[in-house]
């Protein structure tokens, strides 16, 4: 990447912002030396990790590397037989105590949802024998533990009887000594235990001289007569220091062993710590992650600069569809910088794998460089002015221009067609170049057209381009030239202050007779510049006046009937709940009265019954029978007359609403009967359909039938109603029905209207009987018994009664 545009855009200064949210040295160099990926997959790999990274926080508040250190100079010198301090072992057992956590974090993470992560977890070596053994032998603190070894355990005991003794003896030496000492204290010279005597009686206490005093008042006297003990305590001490370094070397070389390992620990300790310090950043700027491409497509939708504070007015920005320039016009101080520095920095952002502060569904590309001249930078000490300056800035972004596009399409100029040129680099990620005040700082007639004639050049090597300027003739060139868009940022005239809203599509105005007029300036003066201004000039700016008129009053227009169209919305959201409960109270209604009239021709049906029963015995007379079956009828009429009881059911999905005219075979709801039957046949004009529903056939108003779906229907087959067919003269019901020698359909209807006529009489069971032979017969009398909302159970016939050829059935009470 082009260094100075990095400088220019900022880019460090965001690195320095994810480097602060990073927990060790490894991590924050990593930080440090991201650069944006001109790989498209490169890109898009590092957004993962950071939106993965992102996820984890959220399941893991606390997750991080904890005590991990940068150890790998250490882990150099242990290779290198070099000895570890215990202070440096502490701080290799944080760091392979952070690798053992992290791998274990990772690798319980779900794989498909943390893919990345989860491989980069079982990456992580981990050694947790080398936890054990500096656990052993150093503290927290720093500090050789006696565990380290027998033998250093052993020299501690040692030393610490010998000190005592030490010690007791030159308390008895302190009270003998007393008046010849300048304090009665013990202290400690050169390593030795020593009592501070005064000059004058040094003579007293008879011993090794080891220091004295500044003033010469006082010498310290090793007494002779604790001169072997001093020297015992000393030996231990040599011993335990060489024991010390023995088993920190001993360590020290364990460690050194497994160095490799464990600088690759650290490495991908410090990358899962890159990833986290991205994330933390994304969620403290509220960033999101954008759709990448390699096309040179930019759609930003709301975005704000990361590195502006306070109330920052996002941008809505476009590129790369159909168009590939962009001229932004517009006032000074108006936001034209921000908005192309907010469009290059987010775009280095998202190739380094960093999310943008910006809406969802925000989409950016993958450039293999970009290019930025912004701002002034008039060196004095070269003499260049501010233009020539920019220029130098220019010519050397157009240098390297044209070196990346032969670097994209190598060795076929003069060897392909131009139009096989352009197809290549259409397919390569190219640059992107941002130019601010553009042709600014010299002459305006040429600086425009020197302008010009640069952005023509970037436009015929379909470099993705974005510029600002003051000049009108650039306004002119965007709105002329194909690939080339005008876009502006607002100006309020009447605050004189601007909005720093970015207008696609629109050239801006410079404003300057407005805000001269606003401030105050004489009114003569004014005329008299619009007259210096000439028509074009007055025309052109009168012309911008009226678009910005016209779209503003477009967008206000827009508003209004966005928000007709949510009250329409919530309006006809509040009638389909009205329409819905007035629903459920119709079919509350008919449900109560079908019920009541079923109950009422549940009691006929009994009566009639009874009746029946009387008739046979002789009790009651054919007139009363013939009454009661009108009676019948007459309730059979009414509930007729009244819609099937049911619940309203929600629309159907999509793959159940079947559609088009009706077809024999179709399955279809009958909505007098709340029955599912099976369409066989239909009038000459379509108006009436004859249906099949189980042994029963009638026909009916194609009104009264809707089609359903063949697995709808078999869902609704078990909680079908009860058909109750009118009842007609026939001799007294049997207690057999004889089946042999029948066709199946023909049986089978029989033995419904059997069924039902035996269900009336008040018996208990019946036999059917339909034979052995091939058991087609017996098959689907069982079938239809087993769905058969009459029959309460039913089995074959004992041995001696006919066997598997005679099914015995209990009939429902």
């Amino acid at each position: 990447m082009h260094e100075k545009s990095l400088l220019t855009l900022e880019y460090p200064k965001i690195l320095a912002k994810v480097a602060s949210e990073a927990a060790f040295s490894a991590s924050k160099t990593l930080v440090t030396e991201l650069l944006p990926a001109a790989d498209l997959q490169e890109a898009q790999r590092r957004l993962a990790y950071t939106s993965e990274a992102s996820n984890l926080i959220d399941l893991y508040a606390d997750a991080g590397v904890r005590g991990a250190h940068d150890i790998r100079p250490l882990l150099v010198r242990a290779a290198r037989d070099g000895v570890l301090s215990p202070a440096d072992l502490v701080d290799v057992l944080g760091t392979v105590r952070s690798a053992i956590y992290v791998a274990r974090l990772l690798e319980k993470l779900d794989a498909e949802n943390f893919p990345l992560l989860h491989s980069l977890g079982a990456d992580i070596p981990t050694r947790q024998q080398l936890v054990r053994r500096i656990e052993e032998t150093v503290s927290e603190e720093g500090e050789v533990l006696d565990s380290a070894s027998s033998t250093l355990r052993k020299l501690r005991f040692d030393i610490r009887g010998a000190n005592q003794r030490l010690q007791d003896r030159l308390r008895t030496l302190v009270s003998e000594f007393g008046p010849a000492l300048q304090e009665q204290l013990i202290t400690i010279r050169n390593d030795r235990y020593v009592v501070p005597v005064k000059s004058e009686n040094r003579s007293q206490v008879r011993g090794i001289v080891h220091d004295q005093s500044a003033s010469g008042a006082t010498v310290y006297v090793e007494p002779m007569v604790v001169v072997e003990l001093n020297n015992k305590l000393r030996q231990l001490q040599i011993e335990e220091r060489q024991e010390i370094e023995r088993i920190l070397r001993v360590l020290s070389s364990e460690i050194g062993a497994e160095a490799e390992a464990l600088k690759v620990a650290v490495e991908l300790l410090a990358e899962f710590d890159l990833h986290l310090a991205k994330a933390r950043y994304a969620r403290m700027t509220r960033a999101v992650a954008p759709r990448l491409n390699a096309e040179g497509r930019i759609e930003l939708r709301n975005a704000r600069h990361p590195l502006l504070t306070g109330k920052v007015v996002p941008i809505n920005f476009r590129l790369g569809r159909d168009f590939s320039m962009v001229v932004v016009t517009g006032p000074n101080t108006g936001g034209k910088t921000v908005a192309l520095k907010t469009v290059g920095l987010l775009t280095l952002m998202a190739q380094a794998g960093l999310h943008v502060p910006a809406e969802h569904d925000s989409e950016l590309a993958v450039f293999a460089d970009i290019f930025a001249d912004i701002g002034d930078e008039q060196s004095i000490e070269q003499s260049l002015s501010t233009f020539s300056s920019h220029l130098s800035r220019i010519i050397e972004i157009l240098h390297r221009v044209e070196e990346l596009e032969k670097q994209q399409v190598p060795d076929i100029h003069g060897k392909m067609s131009e139009e096989l040129i352009k197809r290549a680099a259409d397919h390569m990620p190219g640059a992107l170049v941002l130019l601010d005040e553009l042709g600014a700082g010299t002459d305006p007639s040429e600086g425009s057209a020197l302008a010009r004639a640069i952005l023509t050049y970037l436009l015929e090597h379909r470099v993705a381009t974005v510029a600002t300027t003051h000049y009108s003739e650039l306004k002119a060139f965007a709105h002329e030239q194909p690939g080339v868009v005008n876009a502006s940022v607002e100006f309020n005239v009447e605050t004189l202050s601007p909005t720093y809203r970015l207008s696609i599509g629109l050239p801006g105005r410079s404003n300057a007779l407005a805000i001269a007029t606003r401030l105050g300036l004489d009114e003569r003066i004014i005329e008299q510049g619009r007259e210096f201004l000439g028509s074009a000039g007055v025309h052109m700016e009168n012309l911008l006046e009226g678009l910005q008129s016209e779209r503003k009053a477009a967008e206000d227009e827009h508003f209004q009937l966005s928000m007709e169209r949510a009250e329409a919305e919530y309006q006809r959201k509040l009638l389909e709940e009205e329409r819905h409960s007035l629903e459920e109270q119709r079919v509350k209604i008919l449900n109560e009265a079908r019920l009541q009239a079923r109950r009422e021709l549940e009691e006929v049906q009994s009566a009639l019954a009874r009746i029946k029963v009387e008739v046979r015995r002789g009790n009651i007379s054919r007139e009363r029978l013939g009454q009661a079956r009108q009676t019948t009828r007459d309730m059979e009429e009414k509930i007729s007359l009244i819609p099937e009881p049911r619940r309203p059911r929600p629309a159907e999905p999509a793959q159940e609403r079947l559609e088009g005219p009706l077809q024999i075979g179709d399955t279809v709801h009958v909505l007098s009967f709340g029955q599912n039957a099976e369409l066989v046949g239909l009038s000459a004009d379509h108006s009436e359909a004859e249906v099949q529903m189980g042994a029963l056939r009638f026909r009916v108003n194609v009104d009264s039938i809707e089609r359903v779906s063949k697995r709808k229907a078999a869902a609704e087959e078990r909680t079908r109603s009860i058909v109750v067919p009118h009842y007609e003269d026939r001799a007294p019901v049997s207690t057999q029905l004889d089946m042999r020698g029948r066709r199946v359909e023909e049986a089978l209807e029989e033995m419904e209207s059997y069924l039902n006529d035996a269900a009336m009489s008040g018996m208990a069971s019946v036999r059917i009987v339909h034979g052995k032979g091939t058991g087609a017969l017996r098959a689907a009398v069982r079938q239809q018994l087993a769905r058969h909302p009459l029959v309460k159970s039913y089995a074959s016939a004992p041995p001696q009664e006919g066997g598997d050829g005679v099914t015995i059935v209990k009939l429902s009470a």
